[in-house]
This record gives C-alpha cells, structure tokens and sequence, in this order.
C-alpha cells in the first residue's frame, strides 16, 4: 500500500500540469454543456449544473455569454424577456434564458474568460516549461489591475462593465496568474521529484525507470 501511494505522489508530481489542464477542462466544460442541453430539452441535467455552478458564480444573465442567437445580452433585452422580475437579482439570477434568447453559460464572462485563459496558458506552458522565467509578483499585480478597476467600479455602481471588459481583464488576470506560478511549481516540483527518485533508488536498489 505504501509503494501504490508513493508511486500514485510521483505521478502527480511528475505529470502536475497534465493534471491541472485536465481538472479545469472538466469544470469548463459543463458549464457550455448547460445550455446545450437546455436547448436539446434536456432541462432537468441543466437546470442540475446550474445549480451547481451557482455555488462559484452569480450567473447573472446580462453578463454572462449565451449560446443562442446572440452571445450577449443587455440587461435591458433581459427585462424584456423577464418584465418586472428583472429587478430582483435573485429572480435574474435564476433565469437561465428561454428559445428567443438562448441559454446562459453556467458562469459569468469574466469567470469563463478567468479559466478559459487559465487552461489555455497552461496548455501554452508546456511548450516552454524548461525556458520561460516566473513573473516576479510585482509584475503580477500590474496584471491585476484591469481585473480590479473593472470589478470594482462595477460593483460600486460607478460604471456598468462590458463583455470586452470583462474578458480582456478577466483573461489578463489568468494568463498572469499561470506565468507568475507554474514556472515555480514547474521547479519544485522537479526538485520533489529528484528526491522522489532517490529515495526510491536507495529503498529498492533499483532503477527509476517505470517508475
């Protein structure tokens, strides 16, 4: 049981990207599902990850991108479909689009372009995880400040964000993120795994190979 355990830590450590990649590629991807299903009248399976995802999200429609005739909508074209709901953010919050609009995806625009950026760096990562340096944290935080502006100035009803907003800082933010981190995961892990390996060599007078 032992071996299996320490067998099962140096294969996460050894393959650490490949595992992070493929976690955020299934939680992406019910959150498109969603309205695919809504749309194919599979509504119950829907409505099952919109409840899910709404642990994480707002889900607020007028920000939130639609698979539909339209990817946006205003907040003014969902108070058309909604009428006088439209002013309890609960209730918006719940409506999850109809066959005029489309279905919402399952997180906001900025969450989506958050994670979206953050898998497709990480896939750009591993083509250059031996070359490309960490972001100092310094740098990090002018990558932050799109993402801070645009968020705050929007939750203090000084200015209502838009969808390219939204994405640029969103985007910016995650692709930040993976440079400032993974080259310093990328390298303690690569320690972790020297010493993974030696105290494998020196248990079972092996070689690593296979391992």
């Amino acid at each position: 049981m032992e071996r299996i355990a320490e067998w099962l830590a140096y294969q996460l450590i050894k393959h650490w990207l490949l595992a992070i990649n493929l976690a955020l590629t299934l939680f992406l991807l019910p959150t498109v599902l969603a309205p695919i299903l809504m749309n194919a009248g599979l509504t119950e399976p829907a409505k099952v990850i919109y409840s899910l995802y709404s642990i994480t999200c707002h889900q607020l429609p007028e920000r939130s991108f639609f698979i539909g005739p339209k990817l946006t909508y205003s907040l003014e074209e969902i108070q058309k479909a909604m009428g006088s709901q439209v002013n309890n953010v609960f209730k918006r919050r719940a409506f999850l689009g109809n066959p005029e609009l489309g279905y919402k995806i399952a997180i906001c625009q900025r969450d989506f372009a958050i994670y979206l950026s953050i898998l497709l760096a990480g896939l750009a990562f591993a083509l250059v995880r031996d070359k490309l340096d960490p972001l100092p944290f310094v740098a990090f935080l002018i990558f932050c400040i799109p993402i801070s502006v645009d968020g705050l100035t929007q939750l203090l009803g000084l200015r209502e964000s838009t969808p390219a907003g939204r994405v640029f800082s969103g985007s910016l933010f995650g692709v930040g993120l993976v440079w400032t981190l993974y080259p310093r995961i990328e390298a303690a892990f690569k320690e972790a795994q020297k010493v993974a390996e030696e105290n494998w060599k020196r248990k079972s007078g092996k070689s690593t190979e296979g391992f």
